[in-house]
């Protein structure tokens, strides 16, 4: 027999449980949300006020006191404006997620997608491991385009505007843009000084995916050279080397043939994540729901046996001879650290 007494004594932390898991199948609901209305393509056909009844019959005769529902709920989560009967694409709609907005975030969008499978995938991995992919696979053309459609919607004009306040473009001839990948970074750079040649180094699988931005942008003085910065020349007498997101700002190992490659009194410019951005136990266990070669079980995102803390690599940096000139904050998970070529004082 229970004891009915146990039911005056509320039960521990039950406020805390609640919320976690109010706020995961909030999320989650959200998640589904956005997801369907951008498979179905409704943000496609309210690009201008439209009824309920309306939508229902565009987007394939549709329940209409479903979709007015659906509706209802893509408003309270500020991706549609109701007026009066009528539904409109809120402004981040408009921007992000129709298809023929410049910054359609299409390709984060498939891979949020095939992230959140993995997810669906969670027993079966902690059964029999990490997912198998083909590290060319995982990196790939949809991978680079998603970063290449983050970099354009913010990430190179808050990389950019932290540059400006302390250096000044205008005086460089020659930038080298290592694992520069997609080459916005790049183009973003000759928009700041239309004297300067910009050189993007990266894989020969991405160069077809710069060339692409190189055409689309008419960026005549960006020039791409395919390589492996771990085997090949990177090439000499650089005023800057500027590296974001990716080992070459992350390994010691490169720094050598980095300074190597820089002219005298030229500049390192290095954007990479914060160490506490890559430290969450639901960030590593996301990273490790996959495997591919190379990359150990329990690894942290984007990490390597030669992958060390900012301490350790400004500390290296500075044994080779740099000088460092300041680490400065770009957003909430990335920072930005210039290093100059030379022992003469120099501030930034």
């Amino acid at each position: 027999m229970k004891d009915a007494k146990k039911l005056l004594t509320p039960s521990p932390e039950l406020d805390l449980f609640s919320s976690l898991l109010e706020n995961s199948t909030e999320g989650l609901k959200k998640y589904y949300l956005l997801l369907t209305a951008w498979e179905i393509c409704l943000f496609e056909h309210t690009t201008t006020p439209k009824t309920p009844k309306k939508i229902a019959k565009e987007i394939g005769d549709y329940n209409e006191a479903m979709v007015q529902l659906f509706c209802d709920a893509l408003t309270e989560a500020g991706l549609l404006t109701k007026i009066q009967d009528t539904y409109t694409n809120s402004t981040i709609t408009n921007t992000y997620l129709c298809r023929s907005s410049p910054n359609y975030l299409d390709h984060i969008l498939q891979n949020t997608k095939a992230n959140i499978n993995h997810w669906t995938q969670l027993s079966t991995v902690l059964k029999n491991g990490p997912i198998a992919q083909n590290r060319q696979d995982f990196f790939g053309a949809n991978w680079l385009i998603g970063i290449a459609e983050w970099a354009k919607a913010g990430s190179i004009a808050n990389a950019l505007s932290v540059i400006t306040i302390h250096l000044d473009p205008k005086l460089w001839k020659k930038l080298l843009d290592l694992g520069g990948g997609h080459g916005l970074y790049a183009i973003a750079f000759t928009a700041l000084n239309s004297q300067l040649d910009v050189y993007v180094f990266d894989l020969p699988q991405m160069m077809p995916i710069t060339q692409k931005y190189i055409k689309e942008y008419k960026a005549k003085r960006v020039h791409t050279l395919p390589g492996d910065f771990y085997k090949d020349d990177i090439g000499q007498n650089y005023d800057v080397i500027f590296s974001s997101y990716n080992q070459s700002c992350n390994d010691p190992t490169l720094i050598s043939k980095m300074v190597n490659a820089l002219a005298p009194n030229g500049y390192l410019i290095l954007r990479r994540f914060t160490d506490a951005s890559s430290e969450g136990a639901l960030k590593i266990l996301d990273w490790n729901l996959l495997s591919f070669e190379g990359k150990k079980i329990g690894s942290k995102p984007h990490s390597s046996d030669t992958i060390v803390n900012q301490a350790t690599y400004l500390k290296r940096l500075e044994e080779a001879g740099l000088t460092l000139l300041g680490t400065f904050p770009v957003d909430g998970i990335s920072e930005i650290t210039f290093a100059r070529k030379t022992s003469d004082e120099a501030t930034v």
